[in-house]
C-alpha cells in the first residue's frame, strides 16, 4: 500500500509539472472563456445553444482527449524511455501495484484538469444565465471520459515512442471521423461516453437539445459507467501482464 502511494505521487509530480499546469490549466478553462466573451448579449435559449456547442463541438471532442493523452501518454512512457522503469520493477512491488499506481496518477491529474474545465464552463453558464444544472454533469463527464482516455493512453505511452501521434490519429480519424460517419460505434469513443454521462446527468431539457447537434445513440448512465470500468480493468490487466513479461532494461 505504501509503495502504490509513493509510485501515485510521483507520477503526478512526473506528469504534472509547473510548465504543465500552466498550460493545461489555461488550456482547460479556455473554452469557458470563449462562452463568456461570447454570450454576454444572448437571451438564455440562445446562451444554452451556445453552450451545447461548445461542449459537443470543443470541450469534449477537442480539449479533454488531448490533455488526456499528453498527460497519460507520458506516465509510463517518460519512464521507459529515461530507463527509470527497470530499477522499479525489480523492487519487490507486485507488478499489478506498479500500473495500478500510474494509472491512478495520471488519472488524478487527468480528472482534476478535465473537472476544472468542464467546472469553468459550467459555473461561466451558470453566472450567466442562473441556472446551474449543468455544472455537475460537465465536471463528471469530463472525468470519465478522461479516465477511460486514461486507461488507454497510459499503455500507449509505454509501447510506442510515438504515443501522442498514435493517440492524435485515434481521436481524429477514428472518433471524430469514423464514429462521426458511423454513429453505431459511438460506444468506443472515449469522449462519447463522457458526453453521455453529461447528458444522462444533466436536465431534461438540455439532454434533448444536444440531438440538434449532433449527439445521437448516447449510452445510458449505467451503461456508460460499466463500459468506462471493463475499459480501466483491461488496461491495467494488460499492463500488468506486460510489465512481467517484457525485458525492460
Amino acid at each position: 500500500m505504501r509503495a502504490s502511494l509513493a509510485i501515485t505521487t510521483a507520477t503526478i509530480r512526473q506528469v504534472f509539472g509547473i510548465r504543465r499546469a500552466l498550460i493545461f490549466g489555461f488550456a482547460a478553462i479556455a473554452p469557458a472563456l470563449v462562452f463568456l466573451v461570447s454570450s454576454q448579449t444572448l437571451a438564455d435559449e440562445a446562451a444554452l445553444n451556445r453552450l451545447l456547442a461548445m461542449v459537443v463541438g470543443l470541450y469534449f471532442p477537442l480539449l479533454v482527449p488531448i490533455v488526456s493523452l499528453i498527460i497519460s501518454a507520458s506516465a509510463l512512457g517518460d519512464e521507459r524511455r529515461d530507463g527509470t522503469l527497470s530499477f522499479l520493477v525489480i523492487r519487490p512491488i507486485p507488478r499489478s501495484a506498479i500500473s495500478g499506481a500510474k494509472f491512478l496518477g495520471a488519472a488524478l491529474v487527468v480528472g482534476a484538469l478535465n473537472g476544472l474545465g468542464g467546472g469553468a464552463l459550467g459555473l461561466m453558464y451558470g453566472l450567466e444565465t442562473g441556472v446551474w444544472g449543468v455544472l455537475i454533469p460537465l465536471i463528471l463527464g469530463g472525468i470519465v471520459a478522461g479516465t477511460v482516455y486514461t486507461a488507454l493512453f497510459v499503455p500507449l505511452g509505454f509501447f510506442t515512442d510515438r504515443a501522442v501521434l498514435a493517440g492524435l490519429a485515434f481521436v481524429f480519424v477514428f472518433e471524430n471521423g469514423v464514429v462521426s460517419a458511423l454513429s453505431g460505434l459511438s460506444a468506443l469513443s472515449p469522449w462519447r461516453l463522457g458526453l453521455s454521462t453529461f447528458a444522462a446527468l444533466a436536465p431534461d431539457s438540455v439532454a434533448a437539445d444536444l440531438v440538434d447537434f449532433g449527439a445521437v445513440n448516447l449510452s445510458g448512465l449505467g451503461s456508460t459507467t460499466l463500459r468506462a470500468f471493463v475499459v480501466v480493468a483491461v488496461s491495467i490487466a494488460a499492463t500488468t501482464m506486460v510489465l512481467r513479461r517484457r525485458d525492460l532494461a
